[in-house]
């Protein structure tokens, strides 16, 4: 009897939750170790082919079934991290991971960075973690962050739009330690993290 051979899997997406997540939980803990700083991610996301590849990339890295995820107004990046991960959606107020796939207006970012989880005083490690994509990180404002993994100040070059968000971050006037941590990344997998503790000076 001739057995018939097996055909080779075809998988959707490339993206190896071992090999590929490594290598992105090594640059996210990068770039939180060294606020300001730039890394790339763009090797793991161009495993996906949505505009929206990196926040994907960092999904599949971080989240799985007893995580909580909100992600805003893009119903094709939940359906695919919820099937990918098993991460289930949750409201704004309670959600551990929130994915932002556009620039969104600065009223808007206000509204989140106010409602979103700051941690407790027992555990500020608990505070929520805000991933946004944005059309690029590098520009012509300049900025002077302060904070752990910072050695006095650190000037950093960011567009205006970025710029904002940490002001906007900062308004919140969160007591130590709580706070909000901030990824941000762009389409071509740039990242940047602006930890919860880190300030900018103003």
């Amino acid at each position: 009897m001739e057995y018939l051979k097996e055909k080779p899997l075809q998988l959707a997406y490339e993206f190896d939750f071992v090999h590929d997540g490594q290598r992105v939980f090594r640059q996210m803990l990068k770039a939180e170790s060294n606020p300001g700083t730039v890394v790339s991610i763009a090797g793991q996301a161009e495993k996906f082919s949505e505009r929206f590849a990196p926040l994907s990339a960092i999904g599949c890295t971080l989240l799985d079934n007893e995580q909580t995820m909100y992600v805003e107004k893009n119903q094709n990046l939940q359906n695919l991290l919820h099937d990918l991960t098993l991460c289930a959606p949750a409201a704004l107020e309670e959600a551990d991971y929130l994915f932002l796939s556009s620039e969104m207006n600065y009223g808007s970012i206000k509204e989140i960075f106010r409602n979103v989880k700051r941690g407790t005083y027992a555990d500020p490690q608990e505070s929520a973690t805000l991933l946004i994509l944005c059309d690029q990180i590098t520009g012509e404002q300049r900025i002077e962050l302060t904070g752990p993994g910072i050695k006095d100040t650190l000037e950093v070059p960011v567009t205006l739009y970025i710029k904002n968000l940490i002001r906007i971050r900062q308004e919140i006037r969160m007591e130590y330690p709580l706070g909000i941590e901030l990824f941000l990344v762009t389409p071509q997998g740039d990242l940047m993290c602006v930890p919860r503790l880190c300030k900018m000076a103003e």
